[in-house]
């Protein structure tokens, strides 16, 4: 197993902290989308390369919010998706970590109600608190059923699956965040274990896989370990991240700070035969980073992609 390190906006000096600590692969990043014609992508990876760093992982994908909503555009986001996929694989970018997500009342996907709740040594981190959030508000798509979201997933699948299988495009789905349902009226499916079961099976292919992002399997209740153990098969892409409390009302915490044992954790991912790629996830803002808080503080980032590289280097 590997990891790749993670720098928001893809900062030169980032870049270049990336590969001085020992990274050589990189997440491209943006949930904005990502480039969809073959040579903008090209060029993002050559400049990327530039630095000595080579795109393992693309995460946001492109647009797919017509998708989700099953709204009248998402043929014509399901055909982009498809081009893009085929660029990845031409680029030997191997795999592609998406969320089934519906965007909410601030067009985002991720709900916190703060991001300056106090971690260790006064550390400013993300929180969820549900009794915080207006979840009565209703958006421009007004409501939907779990049958509703899983029909238009299925549509997706039957048609990109085949298209990431000639790209040798790993999909790795990751989990809603919070796991709860229905948020702002808008059903979130990937929120349990059984449900990812379901999504596996759905189209059943080596490429239909999962983001074990542990965090958000802790907010569920549920052991990372015995979830990478059940879907070893369909483990494609790690988040490294913890979190305290409930799907209701939880905090993020450092990766050495929180309930989990990272170091069997690790060792789980290494008894398996995991060989994929591990990124941070979600750090508590430090001192020295610049600017307000959002869980991409990359001093944050540099000291969990120590811890980690530091856990593996020790199971290996």
């Amino acid at each position: 197993m590997k990891v790749a390190g993670i720098a928001k906006g893809h900062a030169k000096d980032h870049l270049r902290a990336l590969k001085q600590i020992g990274i050589d692969d990189l997440v491209y990043y943006d949930m904005a989308g990502m480039p969809l014609a073959f040579d903008e992508l090209d060029s993002v990876r050559k400049s990327i390369g530039q630095f000595g760093l080579r795109v393992a992982v693309v995460e946001g994908g492109p647009p797919m919010d017509q998708i989700v909503a099953g709204g009248p555009g998402r043929d014509v986001q399901i055909e982009q998706y498809k081009v893009a996929i085929g660029n990845m694989g031409r680029l030997g970018i191997g795999v592609l970590c998406y969320n089934f997500m519906p965007q909410l009342h601030y067009d985002a996907m991720v709900m916190r109600t703060s991001f300056d709740t106090p971690e260790r040594g006064g550390a400013l981190t993300s929180s969820f608190d549900l009794s915080a959030f207006d979840n009565e508000e209703r958006t421009k798509l007004g409501e939907s059923s779990d049958d509703e979201v899983w029909d238009n997933l299925a549509y997706f699948l039957r048609q990109v699956v085949p298209a990431a299988e000639a790209a040798e495009v790993k999909l790795a789905m990751h989990p809603d965040d919070p796991p709860l349902s229905p948020m702002c009226h808008l059903a979130r499916i990937m929120r349990s274990v059984d449900n990812f079961q379901r999504l596996v099976d759905l189209v059943p292919s080596p490429v239909n896989g999962i983001t074990l992002c542990q965090g958000c399997f802790v907010e569920m209740g549920e052991d990372p370990g015995a979830v990478a153990r059940r879907f070893a098969e369909h483990l494609h892409f790690i988040h490294v991240r913890d979190v305290r409390g409930t799907p209701e009302n939880f905090v993020e915490t450092f990766p050495d700070n929180g309930p989990t044992d990272m170091a069997a954790l690790i060792r789980t991912y290494h008894d398996i035969g995991f060989d994929g790629h591990l990124r941070t996830d979600h750090v508590p803002h430090l001192a020295t980073d610049p600017g307000p808080g959002d869980g991409y503080g990359m001093h944050g980032h540099l000291f969990a992609m120590g811890y980690l590289k530091g856990l593996i280097e020790a199971v290996a």
